[in-house]
């Protein structure tokens, strides 16, 4: 035990106030779900929502702080053998994008978790009563990338014995790993670790890392140099799982508050005999582990499927209950199914977190659809064990004991084994199985995407046309858009691009992308189509047949119909005003659907997608059963009967936390900014959202559902029409 013990939730709370307290905004955890964000399958970092800052497209922002959730998989098998690894954490950071570097950085690391300004501790933090952690000074040590000599001066420059700073590699202290020799190419930097020893050995057996500061100072060149960034930024990260065991004292993450509510629930689970101690604790940590992250992810609206997301929540829950069942002998009755017990355990470990409120909203939801999952697979399990036994026994007379792709891939293909149950109950008798044939075989057949391997890239990953780095100082991604309420603007071109590069005219009969100042084209986002319309210049016209967003930049699709366009020439930017209020009658009816849907299907009925066009709506939602004939009737009803009462649409702009508290709902798989855009109808919806919407629900005219269907395990697709379109589906109907 180390100085006074704080809490799981006050930890994260002394930590948020320490930086908010030096001028960093406190931002609201991201979804597990990535932001728009084609390299990673889940929120890994906490740096991950902040990458348009990073890259220097959004900058409302110099400082922030967060405790984000994040989930990993690529430490699946380690996971309950360790006392540190985990899917689901928390991982606490404070950031700076072109504004303070290492010195504060550092500074305020040793400040926040010494509650002292030094090392010899004779200058206190004036905070170090309310908001540091008073961790004694010898029971830290740091370590630095090898060549980083200003952070081994700013370390020592605190008093730092030189014996408790340890100069490590590329491979232990660079961000990425050796991003040095081997890429990838774009920013990166130096970082400095800091661990703790409670037996005060520097290194010792008992070391835990706690803090990463990584110092991103460089964007790495295809030649392999590193190019000084012009405006360095700080990026840090510190497990909030950790940080807790070192403050309370406990030999691993899993006593800890966060946890230790689960391992008491697993364990009063009726048990069919006695289980051997060591694999009786590495069963029941990884099952608290494991559901964990399944109760964040079912709560943020994602469901058990074959494909991407959907696979690895669906493993999770499958493994979580196999070693239960095997593993730990749980007795679990005749339903045979036992995980959803656990759910008030999951809660009551999260009480003193932001998410305990979403989490008791979502209870039922988040039951059935484990109750669901975890029924098919004991039918799975009934069906295939056998078979698994056989395979397994078979493979133990071999030599080497190899159990063959090709049957790992049929005991998934055929009984729906995931690949990573297979190999735990293969290595539990000492038999390897071999996984390059399993991909092989899961190739050959075209089977479906199985997990976060085949995710990948740069991280600082940007589209193919880079706008911004060819057209330097154009307004941030907010400043780019004018159209909410002109639909006519003047501007200048920025640029032409041609398909191959960027020119300075284009002559008629060509098409080009457009880059403008500014615009009142809406850009197709958040399912919302893009704007058409006209560009007019003194000596030529085009006609914009497509406007989206690339690179955080407008980018309109024109042809040239008459004289030429050139870049910098002043033109009259016109939207396609009829087209327009059409589709703002679909968005502003999409919000009425999800509406309608939430009050007869329950709060679980989330939002997974949609697709607004001209009097057409497609919506994808969260539900495990399809809409009974009489539902689907009853929501119609109620959207048509808002419609009739003319209610006011509103927008606000405000704080992103502030949204929150007051109640809007947020798509996930979204990107929203530290301020946002909330469209209220009413007094009953309120939604963040950047599209267009008519001034009233009176605009919307009609609404019929044209067809309801599945589309993926746990998500549903409504279709419908709008204004005339609607109208003249229902006389076709009629006449009928």
């Amino acid at each position: 035990m180390t100085g006074q013990v704080f809490t799981s939730g006050q930890l994260r709370e002394r930590y948020l106030a320490f930086f908010a307290a030096r001028g960093h905004t406190r931002v609201p955890s991201d979804s597990l779900i990535p932001s728009g964000d084609p390299t990673v399958l889940f929120t890994s970092a906490g740096m991950n929502q902040f990458k348009g800052y990073f890259l220097g497209r959004r900058t409302d922002l110099q400082r922030a702080t967060s405790a984000q959730k994040c989930l990993r998989t690529g430490d699946l098998e380690r996971v309950g053998k360790t006392p540190r690894h985990h899917t689901f954490f928390e991982m606490l950071g404070n950031f700076a994008f072109g504004d303070y570097f290492k010195r504060e950085a550092i500074q305020w690391a040793w400040e926040f978790l010494t509650g002292t300004l030094d090392y010899a501790g004779t200058r206190p933090s004036p905070d170090r009563e309310q908001l540091c952690l008073r961790l004694p000074a010898a029971k830290l040590w740091v370590s630095v990338y090898e060549e980083d000599q200003e952070a081994h001066e700013l370390w020592r420059a605190l008093g730092m014995p030189e014996e408790r700073i340890k100069r490590f590699g590329q491979a232990d202290n660079f961000w990425p790993a050796n991003a040095p020799k081997e890429g990838p190419n774009g920013p990166c930097g130096p970082c400095s670790e800091i661990y703790f020893d409670v037996d005060e050995q520097v290194a010792g057996p008992q070391s835990v890392e706690i803090w990463n500061l990584v110092f991103t100072q460089f964007d790495r060149q295809p030649d392999g140099s590193l190019k000084p960034l012009p405006k360095p930024n700080i990026d840090t990260g510190m497990g909030l799982e950790r940080l807790t065991a070192v403050i309370q004292g406990t030999p691993t993450d899993y006593e800890t508050d966060l946890f230790a509510p689960l391992i008491t629930a697993i364990r009063a689970l009726p048990r069919q005999g006695k289980v051997e101690a060591q694999r009786a604790a590495f069963a029941e940590r990884a099952v608290a582990d494991h559901l964990r992250a399944v109760v964040f992810l079912l709560a943020e609206g994602l469901l058990p499927s074959n494909e991407s997301r959907g696979y690895v929540l669906r493993m999770l829950i499958r493994r979580a209950h196999r070693l239960g069942r095997s593993t730990l002998r749980i007795e679990a009755g005749a339903s045979k199914i036992f995980l959803s017990r656990l759910i008030p355990a999951v809660e009551q470990a999260m009480q003193q977190s932001p998410y305990a409120k979403v989490l008791a909203e979502k209870r039922t939801s988040i039951q059935k659809a484990i109750d669901q999952e975890e029924t098919q697979f004991v039918q799975t399990l009934e069906a295939g064990l056998s078979r698994l036994e056989e395979l397994i026994a078979k493979a133990r007379q071999a030599k080497p004991a190899v159990l063959s792709g090709e049957d790992a891939f049929k005991l998934y293909d055929t009984y729906g084994f995931p690949l990573e149950l297979t190999m735990d109950a293969a290595e539990e008798v000492g038999v390897q199985v071999d996984r390059p044939g399993f991909d092989k075989a899961l190739q050959a057949q075209q089977a479906r995407s199985r997990g976060a391997s085949q995710f990948g890239g740069d991280v600082f990953a940007t589209e193919r046309l880079a706008v911004r780095q060819a057209l330097k100082d154009l307004p941030s991604r907010e400043g780019q858009f004018v159209g909410y309420d002109a639909l006519h603007a003047e501007t200048r071109i920025r640029g032409l691009w041609d398909g191959q590069a960027w020119v300075t005219s284009a002559v008629a009969g060509s098409a080009v992308g457009l880059v403008l100042e500014h615009s009142p084209f809406y850009g197709e986002s958040g399912g919302q189509i893009g704007d058409t319309g006209w560009v007019e210049a003194s000596d030529g016209r085009a006609e914009v047949t497509h406007t989206g967003w690339v690179d955080d930049v407008l980018l309109h699709q024109v042809t040239v119909r008459e004289g030429q366009l050139k870049v910098t020439a002043v033109v009259q930017a016109r939207v396609d005003v009829e087209r327009r209020i059409k589709i703002a009658r679909s968005h502003t009816a999409t919000h009425l659907l999800h509406w309608a849907l939430r009050k007869v299907l329950g709060p679980e009925a989330v939002q997974a997608g949609s697709a607004v066009e001209v009097e057409r709506v497609r919506f994808d939602f969260s539900s495990l059963q399809p809409l009974r004939e009489e539902q689907r009737a009853q929501v119609e009803q109620l959207v048509n009967a808002r419609v009739r009462l003319v209610d006011d649409v509103a927008t606000d702009q405000m704080r992103l936390d502030e949204a929150r508290r007051e109640g809007a709902l947020a798509l996930f798989g979204e990107k929203y900014g530290s301020t946002v855009r909330v469209v209220r109808i009413g007094d009953y919806s309120k939604e963040l959202c950047g599209g267009t919407h008519v001034r009233h629900t009176g605009y919307v005219g009609q609404f019929q559902i044209v067809a309801e269907s599945s589309i993926a395990a746990g998500t549903r697709r409504i279709e419908a029409l709008v204004g005339e379109a609607a109208a003249v589906q229902q006389q076709r109907g009629q006449r009928l």
